[in-house]
């Protein structure tokens, strides 16, 4: 059945999402040297099933029925493909691209190829296109300036403090804590998200009980790819954007945590939608922004050219995802419908 086929794709995203995505929860611990590979590995597991599983659906609304309006099993598998392809690619070569935009690119691509075959616009949900791509833009911005600003203010607060002070490591640990559970709240409708309306409608529960299913399906299969295949892209981002210190560990790491947890929650109390907002954008941009603080300048306080070879894939990830889920899209309801 393709609903096998579909949900076997979404465990293998979810294992992607976890090798390219745990870096934005441990990478500033380990590059700062605050915590080892082993001990972050624990906190990233626990708390990225907690916020799966307690906030998880929120933006899983926003994948499954937001995009487009009841996203078809072809649809669903197509965008979950041409994500897959995309982020496995950049994985192997060590770049933290965002997953939420993969995802959310194959939808688009999926919603652009239905309204071709239709001529029914009103299938893509234009607004909120409109207001997922603004996050993506602003989001990285955002970031690098809080970041820079709470460098400075946690400098002068724990000016009297040496980078191994046990004050300083525990605060790190429960912040990994927190970004673990946004980076789960908001990134596990990344893997399932796209199969909400289907899912919902074959188990015939209601959808509350569907969303905390694929949670906790998308979960473990995240938890399981950051732990088995998330160095290469950790190392990028703990070792080769810039160096941190644990102040700058605590700052990146809390900017991201709370700019994920925000952009989840407060769309989804105003509007219905939660935001898949880019936590790679937010946890590079926080990054970034505490490595032009900590040095006064951008060209010695970051790596320039890692930098640009990866906002570079960032910039291909929305036309290469969108084309090639148009394509398969095309193929699935030829192949099946005759479409």
């Amino acid at each position: 059945m393709l609903i096998v086929l579909g949900l076997t794709l979404a465990a293998l995203y979810a294992v992607v999402i976890g090798a390219n995505d745990m870096a934005n929860v441990v990478a500033p611990l380990i590059g700062s040297g605050i915590a080892k590979y082993k001990h972050v590995a624990i906190i990233f597991s626990i708390s990225v099933v907690a916020g799966s599983l307690l906030q998880g659906y929120m933006v899983m609304k926003t994948l499954g029925k937001g995009v487009v309006k009841d996203l078809d099993l072809y649809g669903a598998v197509s965008a979950s493909l041409a994500a897959i392809v995309w982020v496995s690619v950049a994985t192997r070569f060590g770049l933290p691209v965002s997953t939420s935009q993969s995802i959310t690119s194959g939808v688009i691509g999926v919603g652009v190829a239905h309204i071709l075959q239709t001529g029914i616009i009103e299938s893509m949900n234009f607004n909120v296109v409109r207001n997922i791509v603004i996050s993506w833009a602003a989001s990285p911005l955002l970031a690098l300036t809080l970041s820079a600003i709470l460098y400075f203010a946690l400098g002068r607060a724990f000016r009297s403090f040496s980078n191994n002070n046990n004050l300083l490591k525990k605060l790190g640990m429960l912040i990994a804590g927190y970004n673990g559970y946004s980076f789960g709240a908001n990134d596990v409708a990344n893997a399932t998200g796209v199969y909400l309306a289907v899912a919902g409608s074959l188990l015939t529960v209601p959808g509350i009980d569907a969303r905390i299913l694929l949670a906790a399906y998308g979960a473990f299969f995240i938890v399981l790819g950051g732990i088995l295949f998330g160095k290469r892209v950790v190392n990028t981002m703990a070792f080769s954007v810039t160096r941190l210190n644990p102040i700058g560990s605590i700052a990146s790491s809390l900017v991201t945590a709370s700019s994920v947890w925000l952009f989840t929650t407060i769309p989804y109390l105003l509007l219905g939608f939660g935001i898949p907002v880019s936590t790679t954008y937010i946890a590079v941009g926080s990054i970034m922004g505490v490595g032009v603080a900590a040095a006064k300048s951008i060209r010695r306080g970051l790596n320039l050219k890692i930098v640009a070879l990866i906002m570079l894939s960032w910039v291909l990830t929305l036309p290469f995802v969108s084309a090639l889920s148009m394509g398969l899209y095309y193929g699935l309801t030829t192949l099946f419908q005759g479409a």
